[in-house]
This record gives C-alpha cells, sequence and structure tokens, in this order.
C-alpha cells in the first residue's frame, strides 16, 4: 500500500466535503469513473474534472499552426483541498513540453490527501504545487521519486478550500477512497494490491455537501445513477467483469507467458494483459469490450475506440452469460462522438461499422476462453481457433 497508507495523526473516519477540487465556474465538464480508453483497459477508478481553457488551448494552438506567435505557459486555475486532510504523499511524472502554442515546461504531480483515518482523495496530473507545499517539500525534479510523508517527513496539513496546486492542460483526474468500503465486484482484491485503493473506490459526489454536490452534478456528463459512475461488475461464474491474461498475474501483470514478457523487442506493458466485458461510463445500457492484447483490428478503422469496441445489437448481456451459455459470439463496432458540443466521448455505437468477433466461452468460476477474430462478423466465423486465449480472474 506504500504511500497510501494513512499517516498516524490522523483522527476520526468520516469526512465530508465542502469545497470543489476545481471552482465549479471554471470546469467545462466531470468525466465520470469506468472509463475504458487507451492505457486504461480497465474501468477507470477516477473522475476527470475537465477545465474550460481547454477549448481556448486548442485555439491557440491552431493560431501557432496559421503562423501566430507562441504564449508562455501558465496553469490556468486553481486546485484545492476538499476539506481538511493531511498530505501524505506527492509523486512526480516526467515532465513534459507545454501544451501546443505554447512555451515553457508542463509538471505533472499526484498528489494524496488523508482526511480521516479511513477516506483519502487522489489528485492526478496537476500541473503545479501551491508554494505553501514547496516550502515543506522543496522543488521536486519531474520523474523522480517525489515527496512522501513515509521518508522521514511530516504530514502537510491543509484546510478546507486551501490551495494546493494548478491544473494540469486538459484538468486534474480525482477519486475518492474510503477504507470502510470494499467492492464486491472486483472478485479476488489480492490481485489489485499493486493499486491498494481501488477496491476501496467510491463516488465521489456522495462526499461533497449541498450546494457544492448540486454544482458539480449538473457538470457530470453521466445522467444515470451511480452518477459517479461504477467500476466493479464481477458476478461469480458470468462474462461480466475483469480478466487477467493467462500467463499474467494479477492488475500489475505484463505479457503472456508466449511472449516472455515481451511485446516484440520491449517489454509489454501491464495493461497488455487486461481484458474487460463492461458498460458505457456514460450510458451504462450500452456493452463495451476493453482489449490490452493484440486483437488485428487496425487503429485506423476506429481511432476514437482506442482498444474499447462497442457491440452490434448490444447484446446478450454478458452479466447473463455462464458455463451453460456455450460459446458466444459479439460483433465489436466502432464508437462515435456523442454529439458535436466537442466533449470528446464516444458513446454511441456505429452500427453498421463491424470491426471484428469476439468470441467468448465462460469455463468455470474463475476462467474464460476468448478469441477476436478482425474483419469478420459472427455469420463468418463457427468457432476458436488455435488463436484463442484463457483469462482469469
Amino acid at each position: 500500500m506504500g504511500s497510501w497508507l494513512p499517516p498516524a495523526d490522523c483522527d476520526g473516519e468520516d469526512a465530508k466535503f465542502s469545497v470543489s477540487p476545481v471552482d465549479p465556474d471554471n470546469l467545462w465538464y466531470i468525466t465520470p469513473q469506468g472509463k475504458l480508453h487507451g492505457s486504461h483497459l480497465t474501468p477507470t477508478d477516477h473522475t476527470y474534472f475537465v477545465h474550460n481553457k481547454l477549448r481556448d488551448y486548442e485555439r491557440q494552438a491552431e493560431a501557432v499552426r496559421s503562423g501566430g506567435l507562441l504564449k508562455p505557459w501558465a496553469p490556468a486555475f486553481d486546485v484545492k483541498s476538499p476539506t481538511d486532510g493531511l498530505i501524505v504523499y506527492i509523486g512526480t511524472f516526467p515532465f513534459g513540453p507545454a501544451p501546443e502554442g505554447y512555451t515553457g515546461t508542463l509538471e505533472d504531480y499526484r498528489v494524496i490527501i488523508w482526511h480521516s483515518c479511513k477516506v483519502s482523495s487522489i489528485f492526478i496530473h496537476m500541473g503545479g504545487l501551491a508554494p505553501e507545499i514547496l516550502k515543506v517539500t522543496g522543488q521536486l525534479q519531474g520523474g523522480s521519486q517525489g515527496w512522501s510523508a513515509l521518508r522521514g517527513g511530516q504530514s502537510i496539513r491543509v484546510k478546507a478550500g486551501q490551495v494546493i496546486g494548478k491544473v494540469g492542460a486538459q484538468g486534474i483526474d480525482f477519486s475518492v477512497h474510503d477504507t470502510r468500503v470494499t467492492l464486491e465486484g472486483l472478485q479476488v482484491p489480492e490481485h489489485y494490491q499493486g493499486e491498494a485503493w481501488k477496491i476501496h473506490t467510491v463516488d465521489p459526489f456522495d462526499y461533497f455537501q449541498d450546494p457544492v454536490r448540486s454544482q458539480l452534478l449538473e457538470k457530470n456528463i453521466r445522467k444515470a445513477a451511480p452518477y459517479g459512475g461504477k467500476i466493479d461488475y464481477h458476478i461469480k461464474g458470468r462474462l461480466v467483469g475483469n480478466w487477467f491474461m493467462e500467463g499474467t498475474v494479477d492488475y500489475g501483470g505484463g505479457g503472456s507467458k508466449e511472449q516472455s514478457g515481451f511485446c516484440g523487442n520491449r517489454p509489454c506493458p501491464y495493461w497488455n494483459g487486461h481484458l474487460s466485458i463492461a458498460y458505457d461510463h456514460i450510458d451504462p445500457q450500452q456493452i463495451r469490450i476493453s482489449i490490452g492484447a493484440e486483437t488485428g483490428i487496425p487503429v485506423d478503422a476506429c481511432h476514437i475506440c482506442q482498444a474499447v469496441y462497442g457491440v452490434k445489437g448490444n447484446g446478450p448481456d454478458p452479466a447473463n452469460i455462464d458455463a451453460a451459455s456455450g460459446l458466444v459470439k459479439y460483433d465489436l463496432v466502432a464508437r462515435e462522438f456523442i454529439d458535436n458540443t466537442g466533449i470528446r466521448e464516444p458513446t454511441r455505437n456505429a452500427e453498421d461499422q463491424v470491426l471484428g468477433v469476439f468470441l467468448a466461452q465462460v469455463v468455470d468460476d474463475t476462467s474464460i476462453k476468448v478469441e477476436v477474430i478482425p474483419s469478420r462478423n459472427s455469420s463468418q466465423v463457427t468457432g476458436f481457433s488455435e488463436s484463442a486465449r484463457l483469462y482469469h480472474r
């Protein structure tokens, strides 16, 4: 659990938030937990607070491409502690160049705050730290080990509404975790020990008091309960939920046995062994199949899919598929942006764009057999080939 441990000087169990991490007036929208995309091939355990300067940044980039002048980079808005707490850890990602159209450096931090002995919040991709914080930590270098109270320091006490830093280029990732809650839908909790907070992820909106809660829900693009999204879908003996490729151990696993942990000439990313059969984070009625392993489906067939596909006809429901169901076929379809507002959430299926067939069979309560056959539909495929793989919980 490392840096996620509550500090010795924590107090009490409950925590209620009275302040938004980013002023609601400065937010464009909030993306709920459970999103499947990119390296997040199992449902994300954090929300995304997207600020309303993002479109200005894009216009500046376009202006520079057309011959305009570069501008100096400065993060747009403050990030605040939602209530009293103790900062126990500040990690750093490698710092990079400022967004296109700007000069300077884009700083990148991860901050953990304990608000009681049970409730913590995590901020990811903060674009700067407040001077009061830097007085304690000193200047932190990108990609370094960061700062931790466990390494001989004292927890940094912060008050509700205190500025702790700045937003990143797009906003911040924000999550709340409560050790009094253990998610039932992550069937093997020990397989998530590398991210010990994950099994204690809660709906962040439930911890905010009004009027802040109502203000944030207005910005939230999910309109179905639970409003903060859902990340745990496992049902014993059913197809639905997270799976890990045979040859990997758990959530932190890399490549398969056949690859000896290598993808070509480089180590496989840990998500290469991930498979999630779940539901859309905005429209929970829509089935999503998220595949870390190579599928043969070309990227240019659906740039916005990022290895996450819809299902033609949206069925059968994986929550109802068990060993007695036998072989099940899903036609994988591309996805489209939900509308033309600029919000980048491809929630709608492109039903006429079948990219391949996903074959699945529940073997027993803890394992399934799957295969992706690209450029085919379900009527053209009768069963598994030698390329089928086993996955476990």
